[in-house]
């Protein structure tokens, strides 16, 4: 991938072909295939590889003229690797401003890769969750192998001059860098830094260096011993088995294993360059061809690998990874052949200042097209924005939940009720904010206008108010009313004395009622507070009379703030009691689903979550989406630190469960290093034990368990996941399947069904392949979703007898 053995001491061919089995083992792993989980280890051998080389064209440069040129030798690398790389990013430039590449970090991605940084930017970028679903996977992520090289080749010669004045300094020197590069990555913590870090990859190309130091003056490269080729043999097995049976999330490659794995391909470089059967075989025309390659086939693997996506191509499986496989290696044959090589050799910018002008002018193209990248500013997604803790829709704040990772109390305080104020009086938005309780106030009042069924002046009619009202479905309608409404009712009784001999105490009471009824009619059903600012009279009578006869008015004498409260906090605990309450559990999509059930159906149900992004049922240490990709889930609920005590205490009506991604994906158990994934046995003991224990809870509470099934994901981020497997999906389904033949009284909500109405194409409406625009899954949630918890409501309550 980095240097050729071109100049120098004598080109060995078996190296090539070494680096050959290097590309072809990353280019393998890119395509997620299950058995080349380690595939990854072939930038391993790059790296020590390039070490080795590297050291050898510095030690033969020292030895002929007794100086290293260093900015020859800068020259040199520049000239061998930049031009195809700026091609390549130039290319994915240009495809992201045509779409097919895009991603909120893609212009700072393309920016790091062409200053050869982009190791630094991926060890330290937070990308957040709701990142990982709406951006494509980076087209330039490969880079960053790139950059490490890079950095290498700029301060190592530096070293090695400073090392080599004295010669016999060079092997200790080498050698403690060595294990500093070791310490380095035993120390480090984050497991980003450990894959993506200079100072901790640097042990693998100073194992390759020390290799070739060590080897300098030893004999001919020619011939080799029949204990070298049985030495190389083994390492080269090895080394094969380790792709095989290696996963880049084992932990112990981040604590020194690195550079173990760095040692068998040290072995393996020694072994094929002394010659031998093993050099022979790795020598093979093909072999040395592609080898020879491998750097601009690296160069262009992924960026293929991510444009041909299934829903792109139109098939996927073994026909894609051939197709895929083929295109890698052609283009890296093409640019190897018009670029790579011309360059390296000066069959084209022959001289020094035209191919340093080139390369300016080259890196400021690719920067301007970087700079035109656009950085689209995607839509969150349904779920994606759950926070790390317990929700409880109806809890102060609990729009904008903090980021951290304790669980909130499921006690939390009430939340502020939403307070509409209408009426003539300015002095009821007074008396509110000196009573008791803390609410959101939205005063539409209208001062000096009276509460009533004609318009008069512009002002507001009791029909106008009650729709505002109705529409904006407040918590609390408070009316506030005083001497102008009396004064429609002394009107009234007014024009009736001169036309009835009626005693006019009896008009104003009859007058007084009809005045009061056609005001508050309209609001019937809806919690009204009427504040009264007047003094006792007939039209108090009325309203005294009309709160006894609504179930939904209260009426309160004005100028008392502290009955006004507690009359504001009986209607909103009344109004939550008659509420079905419903806990939602699961991963991210369980968090889209509650929040759509709040929005749409808040005057049915009380909601809370306490599910988490990417949380399965069970206990686990990490979650694993793709062989190179997987979470500490740490901060996941489980039975025994949540979901028993909030069953007890919240003593939900429904128990929702929604979850796919997590529960399709491979999980890892605490204190049990292997991976599981729904076909395997471990995974069905922990789930069920889960299940007991979450069935008791249920039971004991009264409640319903009702479970989603999950849908088929298509498209998006996430359709080439091994996760979105149809058979991953099919097996989760299937036990959830026999949960509800186990437990006849869970609930199935065919939630794979009302998605697949909802949607004119498979996927149609999950940009990402799972999650859906918050938008759209209300409007599913409110159309299908609803009526079907409702109807299990229904059921419940016959069966209990009784009526949340």
């Amino acid at each position: 991938m980095g240097d050729s053995s071109g100049a120098g001491p004598s080109r060995i061919d078996a190296l090539d072909g070494l680096r050959a089995v290097a590309v072809v083992a990353v280019l393998l792993f890119h395509l997620d295939l299950a058995w080349m989980p380690g595939g990854f280890l072939g930038v391993s051998l790059f790296f020590t590889l390039s070490g080795f080389l590297i050291t050898r064209l510095l030690l033969d440069e020292s030895d002929r003229t007794g100086r290293v040129a260093l900015r020859t030798f800068w020259a040199r690398r520049l000239r061998r690797l930049s031009p195809a790389a700026l091609v390549v990013l130039a290319v994915v430039a240009l495809m992201s401003l045509w779409g097919v590449f895009e991603g909120t970090r893609l212009r700072g991605d393309l920016g790091a890769s062409l200053g050869y940084v982009a190791n630094w930017r991926f060890a330290t970028a937070e990308s957040t969750y709701a990142e990982l679903f709406t951006s494509t996977p980076s087209p330039v992520i490969h880079f960053w192998s790139l950059a490490i090289e890079e950095q290498f080749y700029l301060i190592f010669p530096v070293l090695f001059v400073a090392l080599s004045k004295k010669r016999a300094l060079l092997v200790p020197g080498l050698l403690a860098l060595t294990i500093a590069s070791v310490v380095a990555s035993l120390l480090t913590e984050s497991r980003n830094l450990g894959y993506y870090g200079t100072h901790v990859r640097a042990a693998e190309l100073l194992i390759g260096c020390l290799l070739a130091v060590i080897t300098a003056r030893r004999a001919s490269t020619s011939s080799g011993s029949p204990l070298m080729s049985i030495v190389g043999g083994s390492a080269v097995v090895a080394l094969l088995a380790a792709m095989v049976v290696v996963s880049p999330s084992d932990a112990w490659l981040y604590r020194g294993g690195l550079a173990a794995v760095a040692l068998v391909s040290a072995a393996v470089v020694h072994g094929v360059s002394r010659g031998g059967p093993i050099a022979w075989l790795f020598a093979r025309g093909p072999m040395v061809s592609l080898g020879r390659a491998s750097y601009s086939i690296y160069l262009v693997h992924w960026p293929v690998i991510v444009a041909m996506t299934p829903d792109r191509m139109g098939f996927d499986g073994w026909p894609l990874d051939v197709a895929r496989i083929v295109a890698s290696v052609s283009l890296g044959f093409v640019s190897y052949g018009l670029i790579e090589n011309p360059v390296r050799t000066r069959r084209v910018l022959k001289r020094t200042a035209v191919g340093a002008t080139a390369l300016v002018v080259s890196m400021a193209g690719v920067a301007t097209l970087t700079v035109l990248v656009d950085a689209p500013r995607s839509m969150v997604l349904a779920g994606l924005d759950a926070p790390d803790e317990v929700v409880d829709f109806a809890v102060e704040d609990s729009a904008n939940p903090s980021n951290g990772s304790t669980i909130a109390p499921v006690s939390a305080p009430v939340a502020r009720p939403r307070v509409l104020v209408v009426g003539s009086q300015l002095r009821t938005g007074v008396d509110i904010s000196r009573s008791n309780v803390v609410v959101d106030v939205v005063d539409d009042s209208s001062p000096g206008c009276a509460f009533r069924v004609d318009s008069v002046d512009d002002c507001p009619t009791v029909s106008d108010v009650a729709t505002k009202a109705s529409a904006n479905g407040p918590d609390v309608i408070i009316i506030g009313v005083g001497l102008i409404e009396r004064r429609i009712v002394r009107e009234r009784v007014e024009a009736l004395e001169s036309t009835t001999s009626v005693d006019p105490v009896a008009i104003r009471i009859v007058e007084a009622g009809k005045a009061v009824d056609e005001m508050l009619r309209p609001f019937a059903g809806l919690p009204t507070i009427v504040v009264d600012y007047g003094k006792p009279d007939a039209f108090r009578g009325a309203l005294e009379d009309f709160d006894l006869r609504s179930d939904s008015t209260v009426m309160v004498v004005g100028g008392n703030p502290d009955r006004l409260g507690e009359a504001i906090e009986e209607i909103v605990s009344d109004a939550r009691a008659d509420l079905a309450r419903v806990m939602v559990i699961g991963d991210s999509s369980s968090f889209g689903v509650a929040q759509a059930l709040h929005n749409v159906a808040a005057d049915r149900f009380e909601v809370v979550w306490a599910g988490g992004r990417n949380c399965p049922l069970v206990e686990v240490e990490r979650i694993q989406w793709w062989p190179d990709m997987d979470f500490d889930m740490d901060y996941c609920p489980t039975f025994d630190g949540v979901w028993r005590d909030m069953i007890a205490e919240f003593e939900p009506h429904l128990v929702l469960e929604i979850a796919s991604v997590p529960e399709q994906a491979a999980q890892r158990y605490p204190g049990d290093p292997n991976w599981y994934t729904i076909m395997d046995e471990e995974y069905a003991t922990r789930h069920e034990d889960v299940m007991v224990s979450l069935m008791e809870a249920i039971d004991a509470a009264g409640a319903t368990f009702v479970m989603f099934d999950s849908p088929y994901v298509h498209g998006g981020s996430l359709g080439g996941a091994v996760f979105a497997d149809d058979a991953r999906v099919d097996a989760w389904n299937a036990l959830m399947d026999s949960w509800v033949m186990r437990w006849p009284a869970i609930r199935q909500l065919e939630w794979s069904t009302i998605v697949a109405e909802a949607e004119a194409t498979p996927g149609e409406l999950r940009d990402d392949g799972v999650h859906m625009a918050q938008a759209d899954l209300d409007r599913i949630v409110g159309e299908s979703v609803v009526p079907r918890l409702l109807e299990i409501l229904a059921e419940r309550e016959m069966s209990l007898g009784s009526v949340p």
